[in-house]
């Protein structure tokens, strides 16, 4: 076994907590799965399935605005802020009931900040830029870290 038995370094399935670990495992990871049983996970799901591509973000406020912008995408607010004009938020039921967006900024202090600090398309850019199909034949939509560029 190389190294000590905390680093997983021979198993074909490592597992980590956080966005230290997502950071530390994408380093050579072909696959990163962030799993989040809060509503990152089911917002992705949903706004996916709508042929969405999310964007995630590390927090709330004046920053995802920012990035949001720079994105060219859609901001996902907090539930209580949600109106006709800006139907997105962090959750799944809100989202089901908003029309698709293109992109979508998705802000959360857990999934969201695990997902953006994975470099997952930093290897190969083009993997977030052309999505593959879904089962339905619609565009199946990952979400692309920050750091990727826009398509």
């Amino acid at each position: 076994m190389k190294g000590d038995a905390f680093s997983q370094a021979d198993s074909g399935v490592r597992f980590e907590w956080g966005a230290a670990g997502a950071t530390h495992l994408a380093a050579d990871a072909a696959c990163l799965v962030v799993v989040d049983v809060l509503s990152f996970s089911t917002g992705v799901t949903v706004a996916v399935e709508k042929g969405t591509r999310v964007i995630p973000h590390p927090r709330p406020g004046d920053s995802a605005a920012l990035f949001t912008e720079q994105k060219d995408a859609r901001l996902a607010i907090e539930r209580h802020e949600v109106t006709q004009e800006t139907p997105w938020s962090l959750s799944p039921a809100a989202l089901r009931e908003a029309p698709p967006a293109p992109r979508l900024v998705l802000p959360s202090p857990g999934g969201s900040a695990i997902a953006a600090a994975a470099p997952l398309c930093r290897s190969s850019p083009g993997a977030c830029a052309t999505p593959p199909s879904s089962p339905t034949g619609s565009p199946a939509t990952a979400t692309e870290p920050q750091s990727a560029r826009s398509p």
